[in-house]
């Protein structure tokens, strides 16, 4: 991502919102990701880990659910300004190698050997990455600003990842979009809180128009430990984005939630989706500008007690307005087929932040 002044779209000054110019419609290219990810999706290798003394009883590896509290400091101890992530610290569960939170972390995990309780320290190499001069500090023209801007102030850019303000004279502001601590070893200090795959998750599948605002909301979602993007109920056994999008395929834009029943309900997670939906619950093949088969919404159920909860909640929305139906589908999942990497996390790989219970405004066109 090269920067220039035309890149410049958003200052997000306090909770101000500033336009300078028409926000583009929904891209149909790689997420504007942050500079720690690949541009498939990957973490680099530059986030791996350099030092690790753990040898406990658990050998971690990718695919495993854990829960557990870590931490994130400069080697000099420093805790790290929480406003520059967009991951949840301290104590969360996820499943090791299934993105969301920081490529570092999940690198560090796999293949760790610890012990419930026994905290164990690491260090990583430039887990933000490196710093890229292409991406700032660059100084844009004080006549394309919003007047007001300070030092510190977020600055959205067009291609949906952010900046921040570094100085503002007459003439020129100068904006940075490397990470804060882009270039810097961190240290990992992390304790696993229980044996790994203690807990059994569940699976849901839904669909709401744009994936991508989708999956952050539920990425939000306590309780769920696991997103994936991708294509559900077509016949192509092998969809594209590109196929789905010309709306012939017979799939619909889902996003597939792994969640444990221990602290988020399905009638929870199928009220998100409702919630979120709003008026589009009753539009058919759209939602918001989105429009096609390929934007249909719906609740995929995978046996009979999801079934009998989906149900159960459409019914009781509908009565709240039984004048205009509910047109949100309620169909067992016949199939589903993961979407290309790039999409995955695609918000918060802009910069959207993707902490449980945010409440900031999700963006889906960046």
């Amino acid at each position: 991502m090269h920067l220039s002044s035309s890149t410049l779209l958003v200052l997000l000054a306090s909770t101000q919102c500033h336009a300078f110019a028409p926000a583009a419609m929904r891209a149909r290219a790689p997420s504007p990701r942050a500079q720690w990810w690949e541009e498939d999706g990957t973490a680099p290798d530059a986030g791996a880990t350099t030092t690790a003394k753990a040898t406990g009883e658990h050998q971690i590896k990718a695919g495993d659910h854990v829960r557990l509290h870590y931490s994130l400091t400069t080697t000099g101890g420093q805790a790290l300004d929480g406003a520059e992530l967009t991951f949840d610290t301290e104590e969360v569960d996820l499943v090791v190698g299934a993105g969301g939170f920081l490529p570092a972390l999940h690198n560090a995990l796999d293949g760790a050997s610890l012990t419930v309780d026994a905290p164990e320290t690491m260090t990583l190499s430039a887990p933000f990455g490196e710093r890229d001069p292409r991406l700032g500090p660059i100084p844009v023209p004080a006549a394309n600003a919003p007047k007001g801007m300070q030092p510190g102030d977020r600055a959205g850019l067009s291609n949906g990842a952010t900046a921040r303000v570094m100085s503002v004279s007459d003439e020129k502001v100068v904006i940075d979009a490397n990470h804060l601590y882009a270039g810097e070893d961190l240290t990992l200090t992390v304790t696993l809180l229980e044996p790994p795959n203690g807990r059994p998750l569940q699976e849901a599948t839904f669909a709401g128009g744009c994936f991508w605002g989708v999956e952050l909301a539920y990425q939000r979602e306590p309780g769920v430990v696991r997103t994936e993007v991708g294509y559900a109920q077509g016949a192509d056994p092998s969809p594209s984005y590109e196929a789905v999008c010309s709306g012939v395929t017979g799939h619909t834009e889902a996003v597939r939630v792994r969640y444990d029943p221990s602290r988020v309900s399905y009638e929870r997670l199928c009220d998100l989706l409702l919630d979120r939906l709003g008026e589009n619950r009753y539009a058919l093949n759209r939602v918001g500008n989105d429009q096609g088969t390929q934007y249909r919404h719906g609740i995929y159920f995978s046996d009979d007690a999801q079934q009998a909860t989906a149900e159960a909640v459409i019914a009781r929305e509908q009565q709240r307005d039984a004048g205009r139906p509910i047109v949100t589908e309620v169909e067992r999942i016949a199939a589903y087929y993961a979407a290309e990497a790039y999409h995955q996390q695609y918000l918060e790989k802009g910069g959207q932040s993707a902490r449980k219970k945010e409440t900031e405004p999700i963006r889906c066109y960046g």
